[in-house]
């Protein structure tokens, strides 16, 4: 797993594990605060309401992603660039993830809440 501080290569930014959309998956926190969170939240389908965070077409656990992402916004990020659109509100997504853990939740207690590991 890649970790650590990218001092070494002239960034002010370090690499953390974001396990979840994938096994390897990172994303990078810079001193400025912009997190590069890569797949574990992205924009829907079209995008047709701009800025709208949503769930990418897979994860490998979703309850991981959401703890990661959940743990990448808990550093108070300034912005939060995806891997495919626009950069989204922090904030915004904030409030997503607290519907989103909801409806994993409530999915999980049903027993309809599968990892892509368990398929």
């Amino acid at each position: 797993m890649i970790t650590g501080d990218l001092a070494d290569f002239g960034l002010d930014a370090r690499i953390m594990p974001t396990p979840g959309h994938t096994a390897g998956s990172v994303s990078v926190l810079t001193d400025d605060g912009d997190l590069v969170a890569g797949d574990l939240v992205g924009k829907p389908f079209m995008s047709l309401i701009p800025g709208k965070p949503a769930n990418p077409p897979f994860h490998d656990n979703p309850l991981h992603n959401l703890a990661s992402l959940r743990a990448m916004l808990a550093l108070n990020p300034a912005k939060l660039h995806v891997g495919h659109g626009v950069p989204l509100d922090p904030e915004r997504v904030r409030r997503w993830t607290e519907r989103e853990q909801r409806r994993l939740s409530g999915r999980a207690a049903r027993g309809r809440l599968q990892s892509r590991a368990m398929r």
